[in-house]
């Protein structure tokens, strides 16, 4: 019981330190790329190729039917992005073929297992999840890092890249 009190008292420190409570974008300008390299492993005209595990473990890749990946590789954008889905019907990202990508790499194991994985749990719908920090950077655009990356594609195609901080682009650009 002690050691339990102990665990959870040293995980709500390093919740609290860590600013795992900090939900706030970044206000960022709407940005469109629609030719040249986004990040290393990203190109427009390109395929993308990515097969993640989700929050419950159960292994996704990108369909020739997806038509928008999102990413998102901070708290604060991963947040908004969730509270927009947690809005909408179970079945509103396949409805679009739309796939969420969020990069939890940076993130210390035990905050990850007995934190946020909890936490992701929660929600219904599928959240690939970037475990492994060898990836991120592949999809990871450095000045934009901080808003939410929404890849259009047709066919596994990048046809355009967006990025947007705010849920009204964010809703705008999904619908």
């Amino acid at each position: 019981m002690k050691l339990n009190i102990l665990s959870a008292g040293a995980i709500a420190l390093i919740l609290t330190l860590s600013g795992c409570g900090n939900k706030e974008v970044a206000p960022h300008e709407k940005v469109t790329i629609e030719k040249g390299q986004i990040a290393p492993g990203l190109t427009v005209g390109s395929n993308i190729e990515l097969s993640l595990n989700d929050q419950f473990d159960k292994a996704h890749k990108i369909e020739e039917s997806t038509k928008k990946v999102i990413f998102v590789f901070t708290k604060a954008t991963g947040h908004l992005v969730k509270q927009f889905f947690n809005t909408q019907s179970e079945d509103f990202m396949q409805k679009r073929d739309i796939q969420f990508v969020a990069d939890v790499s940076p993130m210390p194991s035990l905050i990850l297992e007995y934190a946020a994985l909890p936490d992701l749990k929660k929600h219904k719908y599928p959240i690939m999840l970037i475990r492994d920090e060898k990836i991120a950077p592949n999809f990871k655009n450095e000045a934009n890092s901080e808003a939410i990356m929404i890849v259009n594609l047709d066919k596994l195609k990048v046809s355009n890249v967006k990025f947007v901080s705010n849920i009204n682009d964010f809703q705008n650009e999904i619908e």
